[in-house]
């Protein structure tokens, strides 16, 4: 599939993003989403929002404007797993990566694109250490294991926030330029 949208010329190969382009592709998307529905809620993610220098692409997090034209292309059409959705696809402006999450999921959504990955896996690791499962959908307490196998799922704990997700861990929240290790 991804063969056939390069070939549409609505995805093109992109090294690096400087943070001023980066910048402006933000704002570029969040006027387009404001102009579809000012209530919207949309952040980028990954090393623009952990403040680097450069980026190889901005991910974004938002609610679904697919009809609006902005989104050129499908490239994951609504996976799922279990009771959680994303949706994955190309839009008109080069370097953004589109990734729709439920409203329930997404300050962990948030956290996961932001990265970086060993802080996520850390993360994780920690949740662990707790009787804890953190992923890119929820937070779950009350986790039990047997081994390495999940015998029972836990609770999912209320994630409205970033900073509700390190309380529930018992740590300091830490900013997005501090993740990057």
């Amino acid at each position: 599939m991804a063969d056939k949208v390069m070939e549409s010329g609505h995805l093109r190969k992109i090294d690096h993003l400087g943070e001023e382009e980066a910048a402006a592709i933000e704002e570029t998307v969040k006027e387009a989403a404001q102009f579809l529905d000012p209530g919207l809620l949309v952040m980028a993610c990954g090393s623009y929002r952990r403040g680097k220098d450069t980026c190889g692409d901005v991910d974004f997090l938002f609610f679904f404007f697919y009809y609006s034209g902005f989104l050129t292309d499908d490239l994951v059409s609504h996976e799922e797993s279990g009771a959680h959705k994303k949706y994955m696809g190309v839009c008109r402006l080069p370097g953004p990566d589109v990734i729709v999450v439920p409203y329930g999921e997404f300050a962990c959504s948030l956290m996961y694109f932001t990265g970086s990955a060993h802080f996520n896996r850390s993360m994780r690791a920690l949740a662990k250490t707790k009787r804890m499962s953190l992923s890119e959908h929820s937070l779950n307490s009350d986790m039990l294991r047997q081994g390495s196998l999940k015998v029972y799922g836990g609770t999912s704990r209320p994630t409205l926030t970033e900073k509700d997700i390190f309380t529930h861990l018992g740590i300091s929240f830490r900013e997005p330029q501090e993740r990057d290790w």
